[in-house]
């Protein structure tokens, strides 16, 4: 496969089309693809069952409380956040990536947290000048911004681009990677810092995933809650591309607010009653 590949590369294809091609025909293609886990985590302290054992701090509402008899500080966060960034730039530098693509961002209540005195030290002054949109291109220093939101949770996003390299953020301070063909020396690297960078076994599938209508209404409480929701079997991720305006390089495997301004994208094929109810299309990633 890694020589189909080559051959589809030499014939200058762009590497995401090469893959899509091969896709079609190897069903199996998802094994050029490597799944890490990157986390300040020993993992000689995890169970049998991968349970991690010591009581550490997961988040930064916890500096100021005792972990094993020693206060978490900031400045124990920001030096373990600065490796989490420094970890993410080595596989990208590994794999010659200089840009990633925003994917299933979400800012709602980015505003909020970044105006509450409580989190007045996490605020950097590149907080407030990043605008952020779905599938905004991002260089070096921007991605480094964004990453740090994420882990101090004013943010929530995928970073993408070209089926090849993917980067999400999980509870508890997790962080996962999804690369082509990663440098172990990189790895190694990574490795040196304190960090451990562990192969993840499950990881959703970038080329795969389910497409539900939902159907939203308010209750009392001013919460959205989900009245009806429809498997749509001929959405598509290049439908969604297209109909969003979103670039190539754009997963399309993400989830949305259905507004009049972008309800086109159904073709007259859906009616809705906007002002009575919500709607969202929700992407169902396919885990692998």
């Amino acid at each position: 496969m890694f020589a189909a590949l080559s051959i589809l590369t030499n014939y200058y294809l762009p590497l995401n089309v090469a893959l899509d091609f091969l896709s079609l025909y190897l069903p199996s293609v998802n094994v050029f693809m490597h799944n890490y886990r990157i986390t300040k985590y020993n993992p000689k302290n995890r169970d049998s069952d991968g349970r991690y054992m010591l009581d550490e701090w997961t988040c930064t509402s916890e500096v100021g409380d005792v972990f094993n008899g020693v206060e978490f500080k900031r400045e124990e966060y920001f030096e373990v956040e600065a490796k989490y960034v420094s970890a993410v730039l080595e596989f990208l530098r590994s794999e010659s990536i200089s840009r990633l693509r925003v994917v299933d961002l979400e800012t709602r209540f980015t505003k909020d947290y970044l105006s509450e005195k409580e989190n007045e030290w996490l605020v950097s002054d590149t907080f407030h000048d990043m605008k952020l949109n779905e599938d905004q291109s991002l260089d070096f220093l921007q991605i480094e911004t964004v990453i740090q939101m994420n882990l101090r949770g004013f943010i929530s996003c995928r970073l993408e681009i070209n089926e090849t390299f993917g980067l999400r953020f999980g509870w508890d301070y997790y962080m996962y990677v999804c690369c082509l063909n990663p440098n172990s020396d990189a790895v190694e690297r990574i490795n040196e810092t304190g960090l451990f960078v562990e192969n993840s076994d499950v990881v959703y599938n970038m080329k795969r995933c389910d497409f539900y209508l939902q159907t939203c209404s308010l209750d009392e409480d001013g919460n959205s809650l989900v009245e009806e929701e429809i498997l749509l079997k001929e959405m598509t991720r290049e439908k969604i591309r297209q109909g969003l305006g979103l670039s190539q390089e754009h997963t399309g495997n993400h989830s949305f607010e259905i507004t009049k301004e972008n309800s086109s994208i159904f073709k007259g094929k859906v009616e809705f009653d906007f002002p009575k109810h919500e709607y969202y299309l929700y992407c169902d990633k396919i885990y692998i």
